[in-house]
């Protein structure tokens, strides 16, 4: 049996040859092309040999055409179908199989091309002579494409080796993705790789103005950040920034005072406009924590602080609720429905009612309500006031979304088994215990998929900071939509949007590592 084998090895070299040239071939043109295409591109040389011309424009005139996601997709497949030809040149089994899968995906590829030339030419008859050579070569890919994969499929003991469990799991799996990798291409990585884009540049919203390529001058802006110490005046000591006489006291004691950042520090705080966000007064200094743009590091300190208090209140409050009712009690249907009416209400809605219930008098119902039961000695400003603005809007996400968050914990205590806890009843396990050891460590997963759609919804969160405060404080996103309409400023509200795409990306890899989903 092995000597025949051998035999049927050592009478294919040629084809196995060839099929492992075709796949060498197919990866260098289509890095081929990828060069030609830049090369030869009318836009891109234009902006080459325009006056004044510069890198930046010739940048953009790329990104503008080809993108980032089309050139970084167009290597990476060249390079691995150049792999695959030599693995395949090999006799690797391995490459044979995923060779077969490629072929399948390349002749898929390949008719949508043929029947995209084919729309083409019949859409502008009379030019078949510039659609000629791109048909016959597509004609010509389909045809060895189709041939390789039926010998491919015939003739699987011309090669080495066989192929593994977890190696046909992975093929099957990619198989599936592919589609879905492809859509999600197209409705979300392109727009934000859009987004990226104009983020480089100075683009104005709804306006004529000339587009200039700044690179990374708008991450540098809104990012732009630096912490000072700033010591204290004392008499007798020239400091710059500080006067030359101290105040005092009605005792004669000085005044404790420190340089304004600007007059103490160097040139280029003035310069890059620097401003003061965060003061720290220590015993004999001040820490400084300044940035570039202060309006929109402020923004990211209210919308961490908002989704921090306001996430950690609803998954505690959420599995409260999602424990009680997933016990059995009478009236335990009702119970489930009535409490999803605060999350059916729209959030506009929600949010004018509590603006009407938080009114700073005693019309408010919050505020007579506290007063009442003694909580308040005064009725309270809570959406004027700069200490508990923040608040406000914590108790009213928390009061709105809670019901959500324990509809998700909900579905992961319906799956977890019932014997389980019979069990654990049986061995005299409390119901603390219980929690603690089955509860918690089954419910992990979707506590983590909770954590992350509402951190998401929290840290995009737009509605209720418009509704209630407007400009008084702002979240990430109502600041970019203040950059973006009032200010249009398109460019830069594109790099507040990618920002905080980033930002939400951190926040759900460390729940996804914190949580250990990924070991599950």
């Amino acid at each position: 049996m092995d000597t025949s084998l051998s035999t049927e090895r050592n009478q294919t070299p040629l084809i196995v040859a060839l099929i492992s040239g075709l796949f060498i071939l197919l990866g260098i043109g289509a890095l081929a092309w990828l060069g030609l295409s830049i090369y030869n591109d009318p836009t891109i040389a234009a902006a080459q040999s325009a006056e004044g011309s510069s890198n930046g424009s010739v940048i953009l005139s790329f990104l503008d055409t080809y993108g980032i996601i089309l050139p970084v997709l167009v290597i990476a497949i060249g390079l691995y179908l150049i792999f695959l030809g030599i693995r395949i040149n090999a006799r690797r089994i391995t490459a044979a199989v995923w060779g077969k899968q490629v072929l399948l995906w390349l002749l898929i590829l390949d008719a949508y091309l043929l029947a995209q030339t084919l729309g083409n030419e019949l859409s502008a008859p009379g030019t078949y002579q510039n659609f000629l050579p791109a048909l016959l070569l597509l004609i010509g890919i389909g045809i060895a494409g189709l041939a390789s994969l039926q010998w491919l499929n015939a003739n699987e003991t011309a090669f080495i080796g066989s192929e593994t469990l977890s190696s046909r799991s992975s093929r099957i799996a990619w198989n599936l993705l592919i589609p879905t990798i492809v859509i999600l291409i197209i409705v979300a990585a392109r727009p934000l790789e859009q987004t990226f884009i104009a983020s480089l540049t100075d683009e104005r919203f709804a306006s004529n103005q000339p587009v200039n390529f700044v690179g990374f001058d708008n991450y540098a802006q809104l990012l732009g950040v630096r912490i000072d110490v700033l010591p204290q005046c004392v008499a007798g000591q020239t400091i710059a920034g500080c006067p030359e006489v101290l105040e005092t006291d009605e005792t004669g004691a000085p005044i404790t005072t420190f340089p304004r950042a600007r007059n103490y520090l160097d040139q280029s705080y003035s310069d890059l406009r620097f401003r003061e966000v965060s003061i720290i007064t220590l015993p004999n200094s001040q820490v400084v924590l300044s940035a570039r743009d202060r309006d929109f590091i402020q923004a990211i300190g209210n919308t961490l602080y908002f989704t921090l208090f306001s996430v950690s209140l609803e998954l505690l409050l959420g599995l409260f609720i999602a424990l009680v009712i997933n016990s059995k009690f009478p009236g335990r249907g009702l119970m489930r429905a009535a409490m999803l009416v605060p999350w059916a209400i729209p959030t506009v809605v929600s949010a004018r009612l509590w603006e009407i219930m938080l009114r700073d008098n005693t019309s408010g119902v919050i505020n007579s309500a506290l007063v009442n039961v003694g909580l308040l000695e005064r009725p309270l400003a809570w959406l004027t006031n700069n200490d508990t603005q923040i608040i406000a809007l914590i108790l009213v996400d928390v009061w709105k979304t809670t019901p959500f968050m324990a509809l998700i914990l909900l579905a992961g205590l319906q799956i977890i088994p019932s014997d389980i806890y019979e069990a654990a009843d049986v061995d005299g396990a409390s119901k603390v215990r219980q929690f603690f050891s089955i509860t918690l460590p089954l419910l992990r997963p979707t506590i983590a998929i909770a954590l992350v759609f509402r951190t998401l919804d929290a840290i995009r969160v737009f509605d209720v900071f418009q509704v209630l405060l407007e400009r008084r404080a702002l979240s990430m996103a109502t600041y970019n939509y203040e950059t973006l309409v009032q200010s249009q400023q398109f460019g830069y509200a594109s790099a507040i949007g990618v920002t905080i795409f980033i930002i939400i990306l951190v926040f759900t890899v460390i729940y996804v590592r914190a949580l250990g989903v990924n070991t599950e």
